[in-house]
């Protein structure tokens, strides 16, 4: 990485209890609210997210950054923004677009455009929260539609984005609702860099039995900080799925692609960190409600007692996959 990356000021993040009777302090730039019972301030950087919290830490991601942030709203996009960062998030009905293709199109159009005219020129993550994204069968499956949607928007503003490489992210399923699109990102003057995981292929080089459209991101973000934002992670390996019914065996091949994305940042930033510990990161999107207490057990044992973990109840991407994992590592921070 670049000088100026190792300079900028760093983003922090962690799980914190929010107080509605307390406002949110100067320097937040975004508190993700998951699940419906949490009582947070009355403040545009809250975002509450239609996912229930089943187990682990408290269930409000609070996003730092150094300074105050300015809150202000670009179209659909409502962002917060402080000179270095932003955090925007749009929701979009698809009643009103038409369908999850165009409703994706229309959210990607506005978050590309937004940055491309914007400070912020460089996506680092992207989290979507899609309804019901495993229905529908072969192309018409809404996971595929969604990856359609948004490959459509890339490919239109590659000539605009051109300093904007495929983001990390997430995409994972909500239940509840009126079927709806909405998608959280973090923006910032300064690139990251893509990481790839040596043991599986690049989302966007799957080939064609996945969808009409790979899927648009990359398996990580090394940013300045050093911060390392690892995508929704998985049981797969190459670009198959494994372990297909067996809770046990797709935690254990997820972690190892978590190791292996933590090894592969350090490939070029070796003074970096590559064990979680107490100021990481972990979320997890665990299909079935039944299995969190079995989660949590087995990610204790793994990564220690000092690693925060949150699992929310939510649908995954692929319908043979029954969990995802995130990560959000600082790259300097102690060992659990």
């Amino acid at each position: 990485m670049s000088n100026r990356l190792t300079k900028t000021m760093p983003l922090r993040s962690r799980y914190e209890t929010l107080s509605a009777r307390r406002p949110l302090d100067d320097d937040v730039l975004a508190a993700v609210v998951f699940g419906s019972r949490e009582l947070v301030p009355d403040d545009p950087r809250c975002l509450r997210i239609d996912l229930e919290p089943i187990g682990g830490t408290p269930c409000v991601e609070v996003w730092r950054g150094y300074g105050p942030a300015r809150c202000a709203m670009d179209g659909a996009i409502r962002y917060a923004e402080n000179g270095e960062h932003c955090i925007g998030y749009l929701s979009i009905d698809e009643s009103t677009a038409g369908s999850l293709t165009a409703a994706t199109e229309t959210a990607y159009r506005s978050l590309l455009r937004f940055h491309a005219n914007s400070p912020y020129r460089h996506v680092w993550r992207v989290w979507n929260f899609v309804s019901d994204i495993n229905a529908g069968a072969g192309d018409s499956e809404r996971y595929r539609q969604f990856c359609l949607g948004r490959a459509r928007a890339f490919a239109e503003f590659a000539t605009v984005t051109s300093a904007i490489a495929y983001p990390a992210a997430t995409a994972v399923g909500k239940r509840s609702g009126t079927r709806s699109l909405e998608v959280c990102w973090i923006g910032s003057r300064t690139p990251g860099d893509s990481v790839e995981n040596p043991r599986q292929v690049s989302a966007f080089d799957y080939p064609r039995q996945y969808g009409p459209a790979s899927p648009s991101f990359s398996r990580a973000t090394a940013a300045a900080g050093p911060l390392l934002l690892i995508s929704g992670t998985a049981s797969i390996v190459g670009h198959a799925s494994m372990h297909v019914g067996n809770l046990s065996g797709q935690i254990e091949e997820t972690l190892r692609n978590i190791d292996s994305l933590m090894q592969a940042r350090s490939s070029y930033r070796p003074n970096c960190s590559t064990a979680l510990g107490s100021d990481s990161l972990v979320k997890v999107y665990l299909r079935s409600a039944s299995d969190a207490a079995i989660v949590e057990r087995e990610l204790r044992r793994r990564l220690g007692p000092t690693v925060p973990v949150l699992i929310l109840n939510a649908d995954i991407c692929r319908a043979d996959l029954l969990i995802e994992i995130e990560v959000v590592h600082p790259g300097s921070g102690a060992a659990a």
